[in-house]
C-alpha cells in the first residue's frame, strides 16, 4: 500500500503544480524537487517485495514521510488560500505571518526531500547486504513453501465426506459434467475463499456415479504461484506414478530418451505431449484443477488435454470469474453461502460429532453460527476450537460477540486463508479500494453510486486513459466482484449493481490490516481510541460521546465518515470538524440533520472534493462553497421531497464540480451575474428547480456535458417548457431524464399543492418529449393519464402516478421499437387495461406493475417475445396471470411483492418449468 500512498501524493502534487501554481507561490520549485524525489522512491516501491523485514521497515518510512510531505503542502496551501481571502488590509496585516510561513514550508519541505535521500541510500545498502547473504533468502523461500503447503492440508482437512449445504451444488455440478455434448467442457465452481469450493469439488469427484462415468480421474492443486511445468509435472505424477522409472528403461534401451533419464529436465512442449499420450489413451477423462488464479496457467497447459469426442471433461474451482470465463464458453457455477439451517447443521455435526446439542447452549450456537454469515471455513474452525472447550454456557459466551477475533487468530490460519492469498494476488490499483470496504459497519449495504464517487475523490482511480473516472471506478467494483471479494446486496431493473457489501470477516481482515498500514481507523461504542495516526477515520459510534472523551489531533485526516446514530449537528459539532478537520477531502456525515442550514465557513475546507449530508430538512448551501475549487460531488440525498434545497446561483464557479444530488429540487439563489462561463466537469444535477435563472444557464449552455438531469417544474412557469425543451436537445450527452410534474409549494402547511396553472394540461407538454433523441432512460412523475411521446432512442422507461392508460397511451408505448424494461407504478384507485396483441413491445425484457387497484392484463400470441422477468408489486385486484406468459421462452423471473389471495393460491399451485425462478413476499412492506 505503500507504493499507493506515494501514487496519490504524486498526483496530488501534479495537480496542485498544474492547476493552483498561485497558491504555491514562493515554494513551486521546492515542491516540483520533491516530486522528482518521490518519483525516484515509486519506483523503488514498485520493485520491493516486502517480505522481509528490512524492506517492512523500509515501505513504512516511506509510507510515513510522502504522508508527512502531502501534510506539509496541503497545510500550506489551505493557510495561502485563506490568506488570500482576506482584505488588502488584513494581508498587509498578516505579511509578517505569510512570510514566516513560506520560511518553515520550504525547511520542512528540504528536511523531507534529506530524510527521502537517506532512505534510498540505505534501502540499496541494506539489500546489497541481503544479496550477498544468499542462504537467508533461500530460507524465507522454503520457509513460505512450507507455510503454503500446511495452509492446503488445512484446506483438506475441512472438507467432510458428507459435508451438509453441499446436496444441491454437487448436483448441479453432476449435471454439468454430464451435460455438453462429446465435445471436451469444462466446469468451472466460483466462490469466495472458504466457501467450499475445493469441498464441493471433492465430493463431486468422489461420487460413485462420476468415477463410473470416467475411465480416468485426476486431481491436481494448482497454487497461486504454480508454473506450467509444475503443474504439467504434478498432472503426471498422478496420471503415470511410475514414469521416471518407464523413462529409465526406455533410456537404457537406447529408446526416444536418450539425453535425459529426470523427468524435471524435460522442456514443456515435452511435458504436454506424455500428458497428452496418455490421456487419448483413455476412453474419457474428468481432471481437476483446484484453485486456478490466472488465465495464463490455463493458456499454457490446456494444450496437454486432448478433445477427441468422447465427453472428456475439466473442472477447475476458482476465486476469479475472470478465469472461469476464460476456459470456457459455459457460466461457471457460482457457490452461494451455506443458510442459517445448513449452517447450524454443519457446526453441530462438528462440535457434538453426532450426539445432540444440549438446550441450553443451542441459542448460544446458532448466535455464533449466525456470526459466520454462512461462511463454511468459518463454521468449521470454530467448531473445531468449541469442539475442545468445556461445552458450558461460560465458555461459549466468551466466544458470542466475539467470532472474528478468534477465527482471525495466526493459529487458525483463516487470515491466510480467505483474505492473504486474494489480497496478495490484487492489482496494486485495486487493493486501496478493497481495504475501503473495511470502512462500513457490518452488515451494511453499500449504496454503489456515492462508493464510486468516493472513490474518485480519494485519489483510487488514476489512470483513466481520457475515460470517465465514474466508469473506470465502477469496472474496479465489478473486478472485486468477478474475484470473489465483494458480493452484490441489490441490483437495479436495468441490471446494474445497486448496493453491496462483504463479509463480515474479510471486513474485519480489512480493518485489521487498515489499522496496521493508518490507511484508516475505526472508532466503536467499544473502542473509540485512535492508536495510530490514520488518514481516515470512521465513527461507528454517538459523535458527541467521542468529541467529550477524546482530545486527539486530527490534522493528519484526509476522509471522515459518520455511520452513528443519526443526530443533530449542532454549532458544537460543527466548531469541532471545523477546527480539528481541516485539511479533509472526503466527508460523508451520513443521516445526520444539519437543521436546515449549513455553516457559512464551509469554505474553509479548502481540500474537500466530496460531501454527503444525508439530511431530513431543506438545507441551505452557503456562498462560501463556491470557493472550494477541489469539490467534485455535493451528494445531500435521493431525491424523494419536495422541498427545495437552496444552493448559491454562481454555481458556475465550481470548476472540478461533477455531481449535485439532493434529496428536494436544488433551487439556486442569490445574484446570478449573467457570466457566460461553462461547467465543463458538471454531468449530473438530480434535480434542478426550473425558474428564470435556471433556464437563462441552460439556454447558454452553461452544462454542455451533463449526462443525467432530474427536472422538478412547476404549474406556475408558464411559457418556459417549449424554451427548456429547446436547451435540453443541445445536450447531447444527456441520457437520464427524470421529470417531476408539481403543482405548488404552499409554505403554510409545508406540502405540494395539486393545483396546476401550466394554462393546459400537463400531458400536453409531454407531447415535445420526443425531441430529445438522445435519452435512453426516461422517469416521469405525476404524469396522471398517459399520453406522452416517448423519445425513439429511449430503452428505459418509469410513469409514476398513473390514474389510467388510454388506448393511444398503451399503443405509443407497445409500437416502441426499443423499450427493454418498463416500470408503470400507479396510486390507489388506479385502474390499468393492459391489452398486448400480437407483435407488441418487440424489445421488453422487464416489466413491472406497481399500486394498481384494478388490473386487466391480455397478452396476444407473440407479444413480448423477449421479456424475461415480471415484477407485480401490491396490486391487490390482481387474482391471475395470462397463460400466454409461460409459453414466453425468454421468461425466467416472476416476483411478486403483496399478492391477493387468489394470487398467492395461484403461485403455490402452480406448476412450471424449472427455467422460471418465481418469488413471492407476502408480507408488508
Amino acid at each position: 500500500m505503500a507504493d499507493s500512498v506515494v501514487s496519490f501524493v504524486l498526483d496530488h502534487l501534479s495537480q496542485l503544480v498544474e492547476h493552483e501554481a498561485r497558491l504555491l507561490s514562493g515554494v513551486e520549485d521546492k515542491v516540483k524537487s520533491l516530486e522528482r524525489e518521490l518519483q525516484m522512491i515509486n519506483v523503488i516501491l514498485r520493485t520491493t517485495n516486502s517480505n522481509n523485514d528490512i524492506q517492512k521497515t523500509v515501505v513504512s518510512q516511506i509510507r510515513d514521510v510522502a504522508h508527512e510531505a502531502e501534510d506539509v503542502i496541503d497545510t500550506y496551501v489551505a493557510k495561502v488560500a485563506l490568506h488570500n481571502r482576506r482584505t488588502m488590509l488584513g494581508r498587509l496585516l498578516h505579511g509578517v505571518d505569510q512570510t514566516k510561513l513560506l520560511h518553515d514550508v520550504s525547511e520542512k519541505i528540504d528536511e523531507i526531500i534529506t530524510t527521502l535521500n537517506q532512505i534510498r541510500e540505505n534501502k540499496i545498502k541494506y539489500s546489497e547486504f541481503q544479496e550477498r547473504n544468499h542462504q537467508s533468502i533461500a530460507e524465507e523461500e522454503e520457509e513460505e513453501k512450507e507455510r503454503e503447503r500446511l495452509l492446503h492440508k488445512l484446506r483438506r482437512n475441512v472438507e467432510e465426506e458428507h459435508v451438509v449445504g453441499f446436496i444441491r451444488g454437487s448436483q448441479a455440478i453432476i449435471k454439468l459434467l454430464k451435460e455438453g455434448g462429446s465435445r471436451r467442457n469444462v466446469v468451472s465452481i466460483i466462490g469466495m475463499g472458504g466457501l467450499g469450493k475445493t469441498t464441493l469439488a471433492r465430493k463431486v469427484y468422489n461420487d460413485s456415479k462420476v468415477k463410473q462415468g470416467f475411465s480416468c480421474c485426476v486431481w491436481v492443486y494448482v497454487s497461486n504461484e504454480c508454473r506450467a511445468k509444475e503443474l504439467l509435472l504434478s498432472l503426471l505424477k498422478h496420471l503415470r506414478p511410475n514414469l521416471e522409472t518407464e523413462l529409465q528403461e526406455e533410456n537404457n534401451k537406447g529408446k526416444k530418451f536418450t539425453e535425459e533419464q529426470d523427468i524435471f529436465n524435460l522442456s514443456v512442449e515435452e511435458l504436454k505431449k506424455l500428458v497428452r499420450q496418455y490421456l487419448e489413451r483413455k476412453t474419457r477423462y474428468l481432471v481437476v484443477l483446484d484453485d486456478l488464479w490466472k488465465t495464463q496457467d490455463w493458456d499454457e497447459v490446456q494444450d496437454a488435454f486432448p478433445d477427441n469426442n468422447r465427453g472428456n471433461r475439466i473442472l477447475i474451482t476458482s476465486r476469479l470469474k475472470e478465469v472461469a470465463l476464460h476456459t470456457s464458453l459455459h457460466p461457471p457455477y457460482y457457490l452461494q453461502f451455506l443458510s442459517q439451517e445448513e449452517s447450524w447443521e454443519l457446526f453441530r455435526r462438528k462440535v457434538f460429532r453426532g450426539e445432540e446439542c444440549p438446550f441450553e447452549l443451542e441459542p448460544l450456537g446458532k448466535q455464533i453460527v449466525a456470526s459466520c454469515r454462512g461462511l463454511p471455513l468459518s463454521i468449521v474452525v470454530l467448531a473445531g476450537l468449541l469442539a475442545n472447550k468445556e461445552k458450558s454456557h461460560r465458555e461459549w459466551s466468551k466466544v458470542v460477540g466475539h467470532v472474528n477475533w478468534y477465527l482471525t487468530q495466526d493459529e487458525t490460519q483463516v487470515k491466510d486463508i480467505v483474505l492473504k492469498l486474494s489480497y496478495d494476488n490484487l492489482p496494486r490499483r485495486l487493493k486501496p479500494c478493497f481495504l475501503y470496504f473495511g470502512i462500513f459497519p457490518e452488515d451494511f449495504e453499500i449504496p454503489v453510486r456515492p462508493l464510486l464517487q468516493q472513490w474518485v475523490a480519494e485519489g483510487f482511480i488514476q489512470e483513466t486513459r481520457n475515460r470517465d473516472p465514474d466508469d473506470v471506478a465502477e469496472d474496479y467494483l465489478y473486478e472485486l466482484i468477478d474475484r470473489s471479494l465483494v458480493q452484490v446486496a441489490a441490483i437495479k431493473t436495468s441490471g446494474g449493481v445497486k448496493t453491496c457489501h462483504i463479509h463480515d470477516l474479510l471486513r474485519d481482515l480489512c480493518v485489521s490490516q487498515s489499522k496496521g498500514d493508518k490507511i484508516f481507523e475505526v472508532c466503536s461504542d467499544n473502542d473509540i481510541q485512535i492508536l495510530t495516526k490514520p488518514r481516515r477515520l470512521s465513527f461507528h459510534c454517538d459523535m458527541g460521546h467521542y468529541i467529550s472523551s477524546s482530545n486527539k489531533d486530527h490534522s493528519c485526516i484526509r476522509s471522515l465518515f459518520f455511520f452513528g446514530i443519526y443526530s443533530n449537528f449542532t454549532g458544537n459539532e460543527w466548531e469541532w470538524l471545523f477546527k480539528g478537520f481541516k485539511l479533509v477531502r472526503v466527508l460523508e456525515l451520513g443521516k445526520n440533520h444539519c437543521a436546515g442550514k449549513i455553516p457559512s465557513n464551509l469554505g474553509d475546507f479548502i481540500h474537500l472534493r466530496y460531501l454527503r449530508i444525508d439530511s431530513n430538512f431543506g438545507i441551505i448551501i452557503p456562498t462560501s462553497i463556491l470557493t472550494l475549487q477541489n469539490l467534485q460531488t455535493v451528494d445531500l440525498g435521493n431525491w424523494f421531497r419536495e422541498i427545495p434545497i437552496c444552493f448559491p446561483a454562481q454555481m458556475w464557479k465550481l470548476k472540478h464540480l461533477r455531481h449535485l444530488y439532493g434529496q428536494g429540487p436544488v433551487k439556486l439563489q442569490g445574484h446570478y451575474s449573467g457570466s457566460n462561463e461553462v461547467m465543463w466537469n458538471l454531468r449530473t444535477i438530480f434535480p434542478i428547480d426550473i425558474d428564470t435563472q435556471t433556464l437563462s444557464l441552460m439556454k447558454k449552455g452553461s452544462f454542455p456535458n451533463l449526462v443525467k438531469l432530474g427536472l422538478s417544474i412547476n404549474s406556475d412557469r408558464q411559457g418556459k417548457w417549449p424554451k427548456l425543451l429547446q436547451s435540453l436537445q443541445e445536450l447531447s450527452h444527456l441520457n437520464i431524464l427524470k421529470i417531476c410534474l408539481r403543482g405548488d409549494f404552499d409554505a403554510s402547511i409545508g406540502t405540494v399543492s395539486s393545483i396546476w396553472r401550466f394554462g393546459c394540461e400537463p400531458q400536453e407538454l409531454l407531447q415535445s418529449l420526443g425531441l430529445l433523441t438522445h435519452i435512453t432512460t426516461l422517469k416521469i412523475t405525476n404524469i396522471c393519464s398517459l399520453m406522452i411521446t416517448v423519445p425513439p432512442n429511449v430503452t428505459k422507461l418509469t410513469l409514476r402516478g398513473i390514474s389510467s392508460i388510454t388506448r393511444e397511451g398503451l399503443n405509443a408505448l407497445r409500437n416502441h421499437t426499443k423499450l427493454q424494461i418498463l416500470s408503470l407504478y400507479g396510486d390507489y384507485g388506479s385502474n390499468i387495461n393492459l391489452n398486448c396483441v400480437v407483435g407488441g413491445f418487440p424489445q421488453l425484457q422487464v416489466l413491472q406493475l406497481k399500486k394498481f387497484t384494478s388490473v386487466n392484463w391480455k397478452l396476444g400470441n407473440g407479444a413480448m417475445p423477449r421479456l424475461h422477468t415480471l415484477v407485480i408489486i401490491n396490486c391487490q385486484s390482481l387474482d391471475d396471470l395470462p397463460n400466454e406468459l409461460w409459453s414466453l421462452t425468454a421468461f425466467r423471473k416472476l416476483h411478486v411483492k403483496q399478492p391477493s389471495q387468489p394470487m398467492l393460491r395461484m403461485l403455490r399451485d402452480l406448476k412450471i418449468k424449472d427455467r422460471v425462478q418465481v418469488i413471492v413476499d407476502d408480507h408488508d412492506n
